[in-house]
């Protein structure tokens, strides 16, 4: 079962093989890595999901229109903060596999990562 979130989430950056985090083969779908950090866990709802394997990463684009600055016409964008640039568009999802404790069972999450971190799907 899949439920769908789009709730803000803190997520901490950190070395794989410091963290114990497993990378599946081929876990980026054509991205090329700006870094060697992977999220490691992630605080949703008040409880601590500690990231047990990165399943897959890649890159998706928004529509300008859903901007999380409320950016509408590219005419508003230019009176407020600029003209935004396609990098602005563009968001990493990251899916990873984690748990919120022993007794809790591993789920699948997508997180986002745009201009804040967000939760967008869970698995079960």
């Amino acid at each position: 079962m899949s439920r769908r979130y789009q709730e803000q989430v803190e997520v901490r950056l950190g070395d794989p093989v410091e963290h114990r985090v497993h990378l599946e083969a081929g876990w980026q779908r054509g991205v090329q890595a700006a870094s060697s950090e992977v999220p490691t866990l992630f605080l949703w709802r008040g409880r601590v999901h500690i990231v047990q394997g990165v399943l897959a990463q890649w890159t998706q684009r928004t529509s300008w229109w859903r901007r999380a600055d409320g950016g509408g016409s590219q005419e508003a964008e230019s009176t407020t903060r600029g003209p935004f640039t396609v990098a602005d568009l563009e968001q990493q999802v990251w899916r990873v596999e984690a748990s919120a404790g022993r007794t809790a069972g591993r789920g699948v999450y997508d997180l986002v990562r745009g201009q804040e971190w967000l939760l967008e799907r869970v698995s079960d």
